[in-house]
């Protein structure tokens, strides 16, 4: 009887312990300002400013397959028809355009026509990713939101007037391997623009494991039926 009640409170226990033991699923966390998101991003992170991709004063068109590609980062545009149609401009050359960084990457995120699907920028990253951020805005209609799709989870971002850049960054407890930018609101003939600069990416500088006392619960458990099993086994 004895031996009987060890081995249910032994088993409880253990049970009690697994049931602490979270699940494991992809944490994301997402930052307003690059210095809050640095704070938690590992050092070495890279930054891709699109400088010196196209003259100055001018905007180059990348429409290959694989976009813009600078440091192992692929940052393909996509119009209504799926046709890859991404530049980077000289934002200096227009005031519309204009944030005071330079060269920045710009698509057109109007629909072709009433109903086409939305214009959107592909991101496509490295492997191993698991912090990125990048500045946002809009042109000609100003002040508009994105909308992020990254991890399965889709994010609004508002942006400013007067080509003022908006932060937006996230840390993720796995691996991110890209992300999807449109600008919803964007309706046909509005000639909203959306643009992107300064894209960081690297390591998140997040620890994401089960409690140490967890640990401590189940390897008591543990122990316990063994030294069960050692009385329960008749000696020679």
């Amino acid at each position: 009887m004895r031996l009987q009640l060890r081995v249910s409170i032994l088993s409880f226990s253990i049970g009690t312990a697994l049931t602490l033991v979270p699940a494991y699923s992809t944490t994301i966390t997402t930052y307003s300002t690059l210095s809050s998101w640095a704070a938690a991003t590992a050092a070495g992170y890279q930054t891709v400013t699109f400088t010196g991709l196209t003259p100055a004063g001018t905007a180059t068109n990348y429409y290959s397959a694989t976009g813009v590609t600078s440091d192992g980062v692929e940052f393909i545009g996509y119009n209504s028809y799926g046709s890859s149609n991404i530049q980077v401009v000289d934002s200096s050359a227009n005031p519309y355009y204009n944030d005071g960084t330079g060269d920045a990457l710009i698509e057109s995120a109007s629909p072709a026509t009433n109903g086409a699907a939305l214009p959107y920028i592909s991101i496509v990253l490295p492997s191993n990713i698991t912090a990125l951020g990048l500045d946002l805005w809009t042109a000609s209609s100003a002040g508009m939101s994105f909308s992020i799709t990254v991890g399965g989870n889709q994010y609004t971002v508002p942006t400013l007037t007067g080509n003022t850049e908006v932060f937006w960054g996230i840390t993720s407890s796995s691996a991110i391997s890209s992300l999807k930018l449109t600008v919803p609101a964007s309706t046909y003939n509005s000639g909203t623009d959306a643009l992107a600069d300064n894209f960081s990416f690297g390591a998140s500088d997040l620890a994401a494991a089960p409690e140490a006392g967890t640990y401590l619960l189940i390897g008591t458990g543990l122990i316990g039926f063994v030294m069960l099993r050692r009385r329960l086994v008749p000696k020679k």
